[in-house]
């Protein structure tokens, strides 16, 4: 078990408590009762898939296999930034299913912009705008918005690195070196710059 992510998980919890409007309260009283996914289920989806989850998000997820749908529980963005795009977990058999048709196959970056565009790419992403090594885990509820974990980064990157997808205009964008450092930023966010959690 990972203590870190254990604090994590029941700072998160603490500030929905706090944060949360009124006419959500259900949506929190249902993340409170999810369960976690089995180990054997992790272990499953890895063989499924040919990767090894990260261990601090193997951690989360044997507590929590997502957050419920649309309860939005994970706030990126740096520190001071005013707004923060929420998303919400997906379990085990979504980011599967999600999986099927998005990121299902190699495009790259050039075959949509030109060098200029391209360019404009974080330095830890490869220059792709949809790739097989990229894991669809977190998304805003009616949005095309997806936060991915990235098996095959950029050499300043790191395995397992968190990047977003953003729709219209199409790009990705690098967001943490972690699970870990995603959920930091985004408690820290929630703590002080959100006053109320509500869609």
């Amino acid at each position: 078990m990972n203590a870190v992510i254990d604090g994590l998980m029941t700072e998160l919890e603490q500030l929905l408590e706090e944060k949360v409007a009124e006419d959500l309260r259900d949506l929190l009283g249902e993340y409170k009762q999810l369960e976690g996914a089995p180990s054997d289920r992790l272990k499953q989806f890895e063989e499924e898939f040919g990767i090894a989850l990260p261990e601090d998000f193997r951690s989360f997820y044997s507590k929590k296999d997502g957050s419920g749908y649309a309860f939005h529980v994970l706030y990126p963005g740096n520190e001071g930034d005013g707004e923060y795009t929420p998303f919400y977990l997906m379990s085990l058999d979504e980011m599967r299913e999600v999986k099927s048709y998005f990121c299902e196959r190699d495009e790259r970056l050039d075959a949509y912009y030109g060098p200029e565009e391209v360019q404009r790419l974080d330095p830890e992403i490869k220059p792709y705008l949809f790739h097989k090594a990229w894991y669809p885990f977190a998304t805003m509820a009616g949005g095309s918005l997806y936060l991915m974990l990235d098996f095959d980064p950029a050499e300043p990157g790191t395995s397992g690195q968190i990047i977003m997808y953003v729709h219209d205009p199409d790009f990705v964008y690098y967001i943490a070196p972690s699970f870990t450092e995603l959920l930091q930023a985004s408690n820290r966010n929630l703590r002080t710059d959100i006053e109320e959690v509500d869609y």
